[in-house]
């Protein structure tokens, strides 16, 4: 008789283990049904962005790019930070949070090769399920609103002057995805990362610029701030008319430059996500922990 030989798992290296963590990360988000019916909605909502747009058009049916870039960041100045955002925070807290709540971290973590290689399958899903949403997004918006300025016999504006403001409307969004995945690291809670991502670009920033401003020698650090940093990102505020721009530099709150916005808001995003890695690789997941937060008695 023949005896059996005990196989010897195979050693798999880190970039085929980041792979496979990778393709577990896609699955798991594609079995999802609130990813389609998300995806869906901001489908349906860019495919209509357009319409909105004959709301800003002058007597003579012209309309700038400056305008047009806005409609196609889902209306930035308006809500300070795309309301993009508001869907995508669903999709960007839910890959750390659902490991952590339903008590399937340590599972994943043997399925992936570690803690680590986990964490950077998640940034690097969430960053490329942000970009490409927003590239698709920021697409159809176009699409709608070339339709809807031929429909009323409008000029065309020069839409080459859009694809820069749409390319850092997307790389934005890739960051958003990676800020959401960090904060749940970071504050083990899904409900406050939530509800901090929203409220400190709209209101927690402007009160902490304001009040540092009266700091001696911190009178510019509003220019700084990573929100304030990231609508100096999106919205080029000299692409403005005289008229428009004193109205549109006093909502982006930053008089940083586009590039200069994007390189603060992109370290930002890089060091918030390296912490949020450190976080991670810390997280006791011995047992479920209750989906109203992650804090042990």
């Amino acid at each position: 008789m023949i005896p059996a030989v005990a196989k010897v798992p195979a050693v798999v290296g880190p970039a085929e283990a980041f792979r496979r963590a990778c393709q577990y990360e896609w699955r798991h988000l594609a079995a999802l049904r609130s990813t389609w019916i998300l995806l869906g909605v901001v489908t349906v909502l860019s495919a209509l962005n357009g319409i909105t747009l004959l709301l800003d058009l002058d007597k003579r049916h012209t309309i700038s790019p400056a305008t047009v870039a806005d409609v196609i960041a889902w209306t930035l100045l308006s809500v300070q930070i795309p309301a993009l955002c508001f869907f995508m925070l669903v999709l960007g807290t839910g890959p750390v949070a659902t490991d952590m709540v339903s008590g399937a971290a340590q599972t994943t973590w043997l399925t992936v090769n570690g803690r680590s290689t986990a964490y950077g399958a998640k940034c690097a899903v969430g960053f490329t399920m942000g970009v490409g949403t927003a590239a698709v997004s920021a697409l159809l918006g176009a699409l709608s609103c070339a339709v809807s300025l031929s429909v009323v016999g409008a000029r065309q504006p020069e839409w080459a002057q859009t694809l820069a403001p749409a390319a850092r409307f997307v790389g934005w969004m890739g960051c958003w995805a990676l800020l959401c995945l960090a904060l749940v690291a970071l504050l083990r809670s899904r409900t406050v990362s939530g509800l901090f991502l929203v409220l400190w670009p709209l209101l927690g920033e402007r009160i902490t610029g304001g009040l540092l401003g009266y700091v001696p020698g911190l009178d510019g650090i509003g220019n700084w701030l990573p929100f304030a940093a990231g609508r100096a990102m999106l919205t080029d505020v000299s692409a403005y008319s005289g008229e428009e721009r004193p109205f549109a530099q006093a909502l982006v709150g930053s008089h940083l430059s586009a590039s200069s916005g994007a390189a603060v808001f992109c370290l930002y995003t890089v060091a918030l996500a390296a912490a949020g890695l450190w976080a991670y690789c810390r997280i006791d997941a011995g047992a479920p922990l209750p989906p109203s937060g992650w804090s042990r008695p």
